[in-house]
């Protein structure tokens, strides 16, 4: 989960608020580039926490879930779960 923790951080300093991310905005917190498969399976953005999905676990951990996500616009929002 390493890769994805500068976004788990983010999202916990946003305190609760929502949050629209582009795809670049991810990578820019990341200072990485995503996977292709981000772009290229909705199943991605699954909020599926289990297993191999350290990003799935890195929003959850910051108590957040993917509220929708635009694959062909690249932007997710991000929602508050507790």
């Amino acid at each position: 989960m390493r890769k994805y923790a500068p976004l788990r951080q983010h999202l916990e300093r946003r305190n609760g608020r929502p949050e629209l991310l582009t795809f670049e905005d991810i990578e820019a917190i990341l200072g990485a580039g995503l996977p292709p498969s981000a772009s290229r399976h909705r199943s991605f953005w699954a909020n599926d926490n289990e297993g191999h999905h350290s990003h799935a676990r890195a929003w959850s951990d910051a108590g957040y879930r993917v509220a929708w996500v635009d694959r062909a616009d690249r932007v997710v929002r991000f929602e508050r779960t507790r």
